[in-house]
C-alpha cells in the first residue's frame, strides 16, 4: 500500500473517507511501563467497511477513562467521516458517535448481515467483515502481548501503528484474493468435485 509504514503520528491522523457501511470497534491491552513498574494500558481500534467491500483500519486510541469515547468520535469526525450505516462496538462509543453522526445505526453485525436492505453480495461482505475483525482482534492481541513493556504512549502508538499497517496490508491482499477471477478448466472441475464430496 502507498502508506505502508508511515510514521504513527501521520498514519493515525490521515484523512478518512466520508462514508462507511460499517465501523467495528475493538480493544487491546498493551504492556506499558508506568512510573517504573510494568503494567498494561487499554487501546481502542476501529475497522471500517466500504460499500464496495474494501476494508480500512481507521486508527488506534489510548483509553483515558470516560472521555475516551468522545475523543474517538471527535477524531473520526475531524478526519472526515460523515455517515456510517452501522456501528459495532461498546455502547459508550455508539452514543459518542451519535453526537456527530445522527444517521449511524446501532445494528449489530449479525443484524446487519441479515437485514433485507442489502443484497446477498453485500450481506456476504458484512459477514466477511465481522470475521475479518475477529481475526484482526485475535492477531493484534497476540502481537500486543509480545513486546516488553513500552515506555510511553508515543512508543505504544508507534508499535500499534506499525502492527495495524501490516494487518491493513494483509487485509488488502485478502481482498485481492477474493476478487480474483473464478478458476476454470480441469483444475476447477477437480476442485468442484472435491468441494461437493
Amino acid at each position: 500500500m502507498s502508506y505502508f509504514f508511515w510514521e504513527s503520528n501521520r498514519w493515525l491522523s490521515n484523512p478518512l473517507c466520508c462514508r462507511y457501511l460499517v465501523v467495528r470497534f475493538g480493544r487491546l491491552r498493551v504492556p506499558m511501563r508506568h512510573e517504573g513498574s510494568a503494567g498494561a494500558a487499554d487501546w481502542h481500534w476501529a475497522l471500517g467497511l466500504f460499500t464496495d467491500g474494501w476494508l480500512e483500519v481507521l486508527g488506534t486510541w489510548r483509553d483515558e477513562g470516560a472521555v475516551t469515547s468522545q475523543r474517538i468520535a471527535a477524531d473520526l469526525h475531524d478526519r472526515g467521516i460523515e455517515r456510517i450505516k452501522a456501528l459495532a462496538g461498546e455502547d459508550s462509543l455508539a452514543v459518542a458517535m451519535d453526537r456527530f453522526r445522527p444517521r449511524a445505526s446501532r445494528q449489530g453485525m449479525a443484524e446487519l448481515a441479515e437485514c433485507g436492505a442489502f443484497g446477498p453480495r453485500m450481506r456476504q461482505a458484512i459477514r466477511w467483515t465481522d470475521a475479518a475483525a475477529q481475526r484482526l482482534q485475535a492477531r493484534m492481541q497476540r502481537v500486543a502481548g509480545n513486546p516488553p513493556p513500552l515506555p510511553d504512549d508515543a512508543a505504544a502508538a508507534d508499535f500499534l501503528a506499525r502492527a495495524f499497517q501490516r494487518a491493513d496490508r494483509d487485509l488488502l491482499y485478502d481482498r485481492w484474493d477474493r476478487k480474483r477471477p473464478a478458476p476454470f478448466g480441469q483444475g476447477a472441475f477437480v476442485a468442484a468435485l472435491a468441494g461437493a464430496a
